[in-house]
């Protein structure tokens, strides 16, 4: 029994000597790998550097009452001036492990979170948002726009697409540089973006290419906002490279029905439209008909 008492101290010495070797190992092998870690490696190297040393001198000291080691360590070892050592390590060692959790570990592991929080919302907004305009990019509008559309065809109400296009995009680019041509994309945006009710969608789609959902709307009430937007484009003060131009746009319509399949029909609505616009003239809106209403129209 006396002689496992004494080789207990050793058990731990070897157990915590383990555990230091290792956290030295992989520290030195994967430096950069841990981080804010670190500190904590280190909280952990000190708080085991303290067991070895306390274990150790119990180790000897139970170990020389034992017969395990001379019997002067005993009277060495047991000085209340050198007894109290080891407690005096435990306190230096808590006091020390105390200041680097709460001094810096803590609040370092803290900001670190948040800035990767920060970041997340970053990643989340960049793969929203189309950076030129600051508007909603086509990905995000389709997530958008496929959940309003689910309602309207739920409770059987209005929903409409503006599909919008930029006429002689290629032009301004061509003669005033893509800088310019960016100034006018940007231009139209915060045209789009002022109209557009708080309900609707609003996204850039394309290179000249917009979108605009409207919850609640007929076709009818979407030619009117459409031709209202040909309007306010149209009568912008636009000055690009020094020189006032005017910009058009060309406006496709179509409003859902109980037999649009889904978003992805709307849009092919709205784009066939937008190319009717742009074959008549452009600077113009033209409004999807279903065939069943051009049926009924030759029928009258």
């Amino acid at each position: 029994m006396s002689l496992t008492t004494a080789s207990i101290y050793w058990v731990i010495v070897a157990l915590w000597s383990v555990v230091l070797c290792s956290v030295a190992y992989f520290y030195i092998r994967n430096p950069k790998a841990f981080g804010t870690v670190r500190l904590l490696l280190i909280v952990i190297g000190i708080d085991t550097i303290r067991n070895v040393f306390e274990n150790v001198y119990f180790g000897v000291y139970f170990g020389g009452q034992f017969g395990l080691f001379p019997n002067w360590v005993v009277g060495v070892l047991g000085q209340p001036s050198l007894v109290i050592i080891p407690k005096l390590l435990n306190v230096v060692a808590g006091c020390v492990v105390l200041g680097l959790l709460l001094g810096h570990w803590l609040p370092t592991a803290v900001k670190e979170w948040q800035q990767s929080e920060l970041r997340a919302e970053d990643l989340k907004t960049l793969a929203a948002v189309d950076s030129l305009t600051g508007l909603s990019n086509r990905r995000h509008f389709g997530l958008l726009a496929q959940a309003e559309f689910a309602r309207s065809q739920r409770y059987m109400r209005p929903v409409s697409l503006l599909v919008i296009d930029v006429d002689h995009f290629k032009t301004v680019n061509d003669t005033f540089g893509h800088e310019q041509g960016d100034l006018v994309l940007k231009s139209v945006a915060s045209i789009l973006a002022a109209a557009k009710r708080e309900s609707d969608l609003l996204a850039r789609i394309g290179g000249e290419e917009f979108a605009m959902l409207l919850p609640e709307t007929t076709k009818e009430s979407a030619r009117t906002l459409a031709e209202r937007l040909c309007e306010m484009v149209r009568g912008f003060p636009l000055v690009v490279g020094g020189q006032a131009i005017t910009i058009t746009i060309s406006i496709g319509a179509a409003q859902a029905t109980v037999r649009t399949s889904g978003i992805e029909t709307l849009f092919r609505n709205a784009d066939q439209s937008l190319y009717e616009a742009k074959r008549a003239g452009r600077d113009r809106v033209v409004v999807h008909t279903p065939p069943v209403e051009k049926i009924d129209a030759a029928a009258e």
